[in-house]
C-alpha cells in the first residue's frame, strides 16, 4: 500500500470511528429512540436530499473549489419543477429542471475557470442572482405540485418501508464513486485538483474539468430540488436556506481536502451521515435549530483546523 492510499484509508477509518461514536452516544441520550424505524427513515430522508448534492460538490471540492449557489440553485430548479410539470408531463418538468440546473453550473464554470474570478466570489455572487430569480418567478409564494398524479404517486411510493428517496441518493452515489474511481474523467477531476500546473502542463484540460466540476453539482443539486419538491408537494423560495455550507462541512468532515485531489465518495458518504445523525439527535433532543448550528460550526472548525494543523506538522518535518 503505497503513502497515498495508505492516508486515505487512515482519513476513512478516523471517519468511520467518528461516525460510530456518534451513533452509540445517539442511542444512549436519546433513549434508544435514534434507532427506531421511524427515526431510521427520517435520518434518511434528511440526509438524502443534503447527499445529492454533497456528492456532487465532492466533484468540485476535488478540483480544489467549492460553490456556495448550490443553495439557490435547489430552490430556483425546484420552482421550474413544480412550475412546468403543471403545464407539461412529468418526464419533460424533470428535464427542464436538469436543464436549468446544468445552465446554471455552467454559468459558474464560465465565471470561476473562463473568467478566473475566485469560486468565492463567483458562486455568492451567483447564488443572490439565482435566489433573486426564484423569488421573481415565484412572487415569493409555494408552488404545489400537488395537481400532478404522478408527482404524489412518487412521493407515497415505498420500497421496504422506506420512501423512494433514499435509494435514488444511494444510486447517485454509485454513480459518482465509479466515475471517479473508474473513468478517465475521474482520473481527471483528481489530477486537476491534485496538482493544476502540472496537469496542465501533461495536456489535461483543467478549464474545463474545473468547468464540468461545476455543471455536475448544480445539475444534483437541481435533482435534489426536484426530490425535495415531490416530497413536501410544493417548491419554496427558502427550500434551501443554509444548504451550501452544511454540504460544504459535511464532504470536508468526512476527509475530503478543501486544497483539492484528495477525497472520494466514500468519505463525503461518511461525512454526510457524521452530521445527519448529530442532527438528528438534537432534534430528538429538542435542542434548538440555533444551537445546532452552533455545534455543526463547531465541529466543521475542529476538523478542518485539526487537518491544517497536522498538514503543517507534516510539511514542517520535512
Amino acid at each position: 500500500m503505497n503513502k497515498t492510499k495508505a492516508r486515505r484509508f487512515l482519513k476513512t477509518y478516523k471517519s468511520l470511528m467518528i461516525l460510530a461514536a456518534i451513533v452509540i452516544l445517539a442511542f444512549v441520550l436519546s433513549g434508544g429512540r435514534s434507532l427506531t424505524a421511524a427515526n431510521l427513515q427520517n435520518l434518511m430522508l434528511q440526509v438524502s436530499i443534503q447527499g445529492i448534492v454533497g456528492f456532487g460538490m465532492t466533484f468540485t471540492l476535488l478540483c480544489g473549489e467549492f460553490d456556495l449557489s448550490v443553495g439557490s440553485v435547489l430552490t430556483l430548479c425546484g420552482i421550474v419543477f413544480a412550475k412546468c410539470v403543471g403545464v407539461m408531463h412529468f418526464p419533460f418538468a424533470v428535464l427542464a429542471a436538469l436543464f436549468t440546473g446544468a445552465l446554471l453550473g455552467l454559468i459558474n464554470g464560465i465565471l470561476v475557470s473562463g473568467m478566473g474570478l475566485s469560486s468565492f466570489i463567483g458562486t455568492l455572487g451567483s447564488s443572490y442572482v439565482f435566489k433573486g430569480i426564484a423569488e421573481l418567478i415565484s412572487n415569493g409564494k409555494p408552488t404545489s405540485v400537488s395537481g400532478s398524479e404522478f408527482a404524489v404517486a412518487v412521493s407515497r411510493f415505498k420500497i421496504a418501508g422506506f420512501a423512494v428517496f433514499p435509494y435514488l441518493f444511494l444510486l447517485t452515489g454509485l454513480i459518482c464513486a465509479y466515475i471517479l474511481t473508474y473513468t478517465r474523467f475521474g482520473r481527471n477531476i483528481y489530477a486537476t485538483g491534485g496538482n493544476y500546473e502540472v496537469a496542465k502542463n501533461t495536456g489535461i484540460r483543467v478549464k474545463f474539468y474545473k468547468m464540468m466540476s461545476f455543471v455536475i453539482v448544480c445539475t444534483l443539486a437541481a435533482a435534489a430540488g426536484i426530490l425535495l419538491t415531490i416530497r413536501l408537494q410544493s417548491a419554496t423560495p427558502i427550500a434551501g436556506e443554509n444548504l451550501n455550507l452544511l454540504v460544504i462541512s459535511s464532504i470536508i468532515i468526512g476527509g475530503t481536502s478543501t486544497t483539492g485531489g484528495v477525497g472520494n465518495i466514500q468519505m463525503s458518504l461518511i461525512g454526510l451521515f457524521i452530521v445527519g445523525v448529530l442532527t438528528n439527535t438534537l432534534d430528538l433532543l429538542g435542542v434548538s435549530g440555533y444551537y445546532q448550528q452552533v455545534v455543526q460550526g463547531l465541529l466543521t472548525v475542529t476538523v478542518i483546523g485539526t487537518a491544517s494543523y497536522t498538514n503543517y506538522r507534516n510539511t514542517s518535518a520535512v
